[in-house]
């Protein structure tokens, strides 16, 4: 049976694990029509080491099996998060196990909006998580088609 688990990344690990998640964000990025031209991996790493984006790493069996990002926002003065980047395997299991509680911690870590929207449905996969090829471990398993409103809070 295997065994999920998700961790947020402090900066230190974020650079202890980084050989391990770089190619999943850069297979995010350029899995994505908007972002390839303007994010890289190397980007996110930056971002993360200056407190500007939190890296959720979900485990399976004691390895990473999947990765995001989560950029802070500051729109008009109201605090929010947008995911920037998404890759691996076992994305919808990962979703279901934690995907909410997510976004209470993110709740209640500033973001004032009433839903935190998961933003790569807005550009990947016609309304819902889409793995790329590209991305080490994915499968077809792991593509979901949804409504947009399952990705919200």
């Amino acid at each position: 049976m295997t065994q999920m688990s998700i961790e947020m990344l402090t900066p230190e690990r974020v650079t202890e694990l980084w050989p391990v998640l770089e190619p999943h964000f850069e297979a995010a990025c350029q899995g994505n029509e908007i972002a390839k031209d303007e994010l890289d991996a190397k980007d996110i790493y930056v971002l993360a080491m200056t407190g500007l984006v939190a890296i959720f790493v979900g485990f399976e069996n004691d390895e990473p099996a999947c990765v995001m990002g989560i950029q802070f926002t500051n729109t008009n003065g109201h605090k929010g998060a947008d995911v920037m980047a998404l890759a691996g395997r076992g994305l919808m299991r990962f979703k279901r196990a934690y995907w909410r509680s997510i976004i209470e911690w993110l709740k209640a870590n500033g973001p004032q909006y009433d839903s935190i929207e998961c933003t790569c449905c807005q550009y990947i996969g016609g309304g819902g998580f889409h793995i790329g090829k590209e991305s080490p471990g994915a499968d077809s398993r792991d593509t979901c088609h949804q409504q947009q409103d399952d990705c919200q809070t």
